[in-house]
């Protein structure tokens, strides 16, 4: 009786809470001045399934592998080491405790954690906004067999790249195109950092173990370079995908994917400043402290954790400061420092469009992790439901991510345009 009497007190203040929730986020969404731009984008997402099925298909492998390793894990790990897996927790249909929750019921949810849930919110919605203009494609594991299928040319398109590259580079191109592929030799070995145990099979001694531990993360840091390059390539041709709409272009997925590679050509100097920036930042760090002359410097603990989270923050920011870059360079192909020239002038005429962009995207990302991370805390680590919303998760982040990625197109080629010839799209052919 004391639950139901506190839950027929907080269900007024409940409902008044969600309905002004409901009624401000509406109020936003259809009054914000780019409200068109988000309109056609949910249209292009909804005539292209391909720009949400893209991102959720990288995001579901992912969440699989990271299943996949923790079921390997609880079964070759000692008992006290494991993870945990459990169908339901016991408690649950507790009556003195099924408003509120416990730990051991279905859900629980104390303000604690939901306040821990709000601040660790904060960061991984700010790097989505910053990769809806850079890379918001998770390709691992997938880049792993991505890498094969670039090595042995499937369908004709390492050979495009390799001509793009050199087209774009001259000579130069050649060392370019060397470094992908080392990098993609690194991919397709990174899902074996994973399982330590296959090197004890091979009868590896400690030495060399030790060895292949300190100089994992130098594979996972190649490899992360190569997944990064192809994210990039996956979301030019998810951009492109969603200009075809705004301009009713005809094309084939074959035709505009060896397009998007040869765009990337002109996007790999931005995307290379970019991955300097982040192996300086953050990999070089992860890489150094598993020896012993920098385990000193970089010890394992929670200032060094702080550290890369600013790290994370200040790069995040400076893909924020440079919006404009990855997508000027992909429609007009021009230099990085002309791009540059370009992306201020962008801004400085647009800032209002802009920033209401730059509002709304944020607040769907935050929301979105934010009910990732209650999800997660909410359902309890391990159980039935937990492993169901994972799997489930990334399928809403695809939508959502695509819509905004689709919107982002929309919003730039129109500002760029101002108008639009009585608002109907021509028909054309994708230049090549």
């Amino acid at each position: 009786m004391p639950a139901l009497g506190a839950f027929a007190i907080a269900q007024p203040k409940l409902s008044t809470l969600l309905c002004g929730a409901v009624a401000g986020y509406l109020l936003i969404m259809l009054t914000n001045p780019v409200r068109a731009s988000f309109l056609d984008g949910f249209r292009a997402v909804r005539r292209y399934r391909a720009l949400w099925v893209t991102l959720g298909v990288f995001g579901f492998a992912n969440a699989l592998f990271q299943l996949g390793l923790r079921i390997y894990f609880h079964n070759a790990l000692p008992p006290v080491e494991r993870p945990t897996f459990v169908w339901f927790r016991d408690a649950w249909k507790d009556r003195e405790h099924w408003l509120s929750g416990t730990s051991e019921s279905l859900w629980f949810l104390p303000r604690t954690e939901f306040s821990h849930a709000v601040r660790e919110s904060v960061l991984p919605a700010v790097e989505s906004v910053a990769g809806i203009f850079n890379n918001i494609v998770t390709t691992f594991p997938l880049s792993a067999i991505a890498a094969i299928l670039l090595l042995v040319n499937w369908d004709g398109h390492h050979r495009v790249l390799m001509k793009a590259l050199r087209r774009r580079f001259g000579r130069f191109g050649f060392a370019v195109h060397f470094g992908i592929l080392l990098c993609a030799l690194a991919a397709i070995a990174k899902p074996l950092v994973y399982v330590p145990q296959v090197f004890s099979a091979a009868g590896f001694g400690p030495e060399l173990q030790l060895f292949w531990f300190q100089w994992a993360p130098v594979i996972v840091w190649l490899s992360f370079l190569f997944e990064y390059l192809f994210g990039v390539c996956i979301q030019i041709y998810l951009i492109l995908l969603a200009y075809v709409w705004i301009r009713g272009l005809t094309f084939t997925h074959h035709h505009l994917l060896d397009f998007a590679i040869r765009r990337f050509s002109y996007v790999v100097k931005w995307a290379a400043i970019v991955m300097l920036l982040s192996s300086i930042c953050i990999d070089a760090p992860l890489i150094l402290k598993n020896f012993a002359p920098f385990s000193g410097w970089l010890p394992d603990d929670d200032i060094f954790g702080s550290r890369l989270r600013v790290a994370r923050a200040a790069l995040a920011t400076f893909l924020l400061l440079g919006s404009t870059m990855q997508i000027t360079l992909t429609f007009h192909s021009e230099s990085w420092r002309k791009a540059m020239r370009d992306h201020l002038r962008f801004v400085g005429r647009h800032w209002w469009s802009f920033a209401w962009y730059l509002i709304v995207a944020a607040f769907h990302f935050f929301a979105l992790h934010l009910c990732d991370l209650s999800f997660r805390r909410g359902l309890g680590e391990g159980t039935s439901l937990w492993v169901v919303w994972i799997l489930l998760f990334p399928w809403l982040a695809g939508w959502i991510s695509a819509w905004l990625l689709a919107s982002w197109a929309c919003v730039f080629k129109h500002c760029k345009n101002h108008r639009e010839e009585g608002g109907q799209l021509v028909p054309e052919t994708l230049p090549t």
